[in-house]
């Protein structure tokens, strides 16, 4: 333990300032990346990849932070949020005491500033979603103004990083701004940069009084998985994020404090598309989905550490809160006997070698499973969907493709089937189903569509999905959802193959109050997220 801080200590000596050291943090929390930064750069306003990493999970807070894997919305500078009744105004109280590093108080004045200041710099679609005003009434309350409701936009709004108006009203030009003197309210402070490290200290003054625990916190990073790996193997980092192929094997097994959480958070999807035949037969599309074994599929491309995707494609956080039960008349079982009898009575019938015919009673083609080059997961489970199909007589190859061919694909419509992950995450199931199947987000063939890869669209759901936008009433959110789920359970545009989750890995040597399935505080992403900042307030020295 004592040759890893100093290895990482080692490494901070680059570009440490004078008042960083005397500062000399004793336990710093390590975070291990699978890639390098890029510049100098801590403006909140700027893409993820074009910031560092402290930037939100250290240094700026939010109004609130919204659980994904279940909704849940914990305070952070707002103290409590209320819609009207009418869904057209919603009003957040800030936080009172808190300052900003630098010492001058924070107040509702500096939110009101930080929403505007994003509609006068177009630097969000927060604005282009309704909201019409952005108004602090007094220190401690902003009103949000909607010309028709939108409560799904609440997530956006409460996670957008508030900015002090006394620092950012005199910058003209915020796309420009490398922002290195960083000023916010978050519970660490920026200390060193350099290409082998970055390192934040604790900020003393922080509203939390008894948090963070941890006086430091250092990134350093490799150069891909393998690497990264080595480090947390040789628990030279606390936390990292890696895609292994079996967490188990590859590092739970070779340490008594090497632990994993791999929450679900989305779905992989064998998407078919639906503008072109056969897929455009509901009948054609529910009866070769029971032929499909998404267990097999699971198992073989995650090792067992996935499962095969429950068919509501309604996480299991989530579907403990809006979508408990499924409707056994449409629930889906892989019975390739039952599929064989659903696509005969469809009226694809086999010929006498036992290969599918369509209803014209010409052999159906070849379809290709659109998969991207050299994935490997994706390539195993089109390989079994694929295996799956010819028992039922229909053939198919696998057909990989470089990322622009293969999101190009499904963007344009020129695909028979492809997998693919969730088009569309968020706290509960809606943000899935808008992005999958609201008309707004579709497009002709031929031309880009957003998030529907599928092109399917049916007016049952979009008038439910319209109808959850419309309230922030939770039994009415649940109803509506409800009706959606169950009728594009009914149409299976889409066939959910296994779930999908992050990658966090942890080495608990030296800190404990790491996220897990009995304290899912946040879903483990490494990366600079309003929910990491959980996690550094979190973790405790041992």
């Amino acid at each position: 333990m004592k040759k890893t801080v100093l290895s990482t200590l080692a490494l901070l000596t680059i570009g440490l300032s004078a008042t960083a050291l005397a500062a000399e943090p004793q336990r710093p929390f390590t975070v291990v990346r699978t890639l390098q930064w890029g510049s100098f750069n801590l403006n909140p306003f700027t893409p993820n990849d074009q910031h560092l990493p402290p930037t939100l999970s250290a240094i700026y807070e939010t109004l609130f932070f919204v659980n994904n894997l279940n909704g849940k919305v914990t305070n952070v500078l707002g103290t409590k949020y209320k819609w009207s009744k009418d869904n057209l105004t919603l009003t957040v109280n800030t936080r009172d005491g808190v300052k900003w590093n630098d010492g001058k108080a924070f107040s509702a004045e500096d939110v009101a500033f930080t929403f505007n200041y994003l509609k006068k710099n177009n630097l969000s679609s927060i604005w282009s979603s309704g909201l019409t005003s952005v108004t602090a009434t007094n220190d401690n309350t902003v009103v949000f103004k909607f010309k028709e409701p939108n409560a799904p936009i609440f997530p956006f709004i409460a996670t957008q990083a508030i900015v002090p108006e006394h620092i950012w009203s005199k910058i003209a030009n915020p796309t420009m701004e490398t922002n290195q003197k960083a000023v916010g309210t978050g519970p660490f402070v920026f200390d060193s940069y350099s290409q082998q490290a970055l390192r934040v200290l604790k900020n003393p003054n922080y509203w939390m009084g008894d948090k963070p625990y941890i006086d430091a916190i250092v990134w350093l990073p490799t150069n891909g998985n393998d690497a990264a790996l080595l480090k947390m193997l040789k628990a030279e980092g606390d936390f990292s994020y890696i895609g292994l192929t079996d967490p188990k094997a590859q590092y739970a097994s070779k340490g008594k404090n090497n632990t994993y959480w791999w929450p679900v958070n989305s779905t992989n999807f064998l998407y078919f598309n639906n503008a072109k035949a056969p897929f455009s037969d509901a009948d054609f599309r529910r009866a070769i989905a029971q032929g499909i074994n998404t267990s097999e599929a699971a198992l073989k491309a995650y090792a067992g550490v996935l499962k095969g995707a429950d068919v509501s494609a309604v996480i299991p956080a989530q579907k403990k809160v809006w979508f408990p039960n499924t409707p056994a008349d449409i629930d889906l079982k892989f019975d390739p006997a039952a599929a064989d009898k659903a696509l005969t009575a469809a009226g694809y019938k086999k010929d006498a070698s036992g290969k599918r015919l369509g209803k014209d009673g010409k052999p159906l083609p070849t379809f290709k499973i659109l998969v991207g080059a050299g994935w490997t997961d994706y390539i195993t489970l089109a390989q079994v969907v694929s295996d799956n199909l010819e028992v039922l007589g229909i053939n198919s190859t696998v057909d990989q493709q470089a990322f622009s061919g293969y999101i190009t694909g499904f963007q344009t419509g020129t695909y028979d089937m492809g997998v693919s992950w969730s088009w569309g995450t968020g706290p509960t199931p809606y943000y899935l189903f808008y992005q999958s199947f609201h008309p707004n987000n579709t497009a002709p063939v031929g031309q880009t569509s957003p998030s529907n890869l599928t092109r399917y669209t049916n007016p049952v759901v979009t008038k439910a999905l319209d109808e959850f936008r419309a309230t922030s009433n939770a039994a009415a959110q649940k109803k509506a959802l409800s009706t959606a789920v169950t009728q594009v359970m009914k149409d299976l545009p889409w066939l959910p193959l296994t779930d999908r989750s992050q990658f966090g890995i942890f080495n608990t040597t030296r800190f404990t109050n790491f996220p897990s399935d009995k304290n899912p505080y946040y879903d483990g992403n490494v990366d600079d997220q309003a929910g990491t900042r959980l996690l550094f307030l979190n973790v405790k020295p041992r």
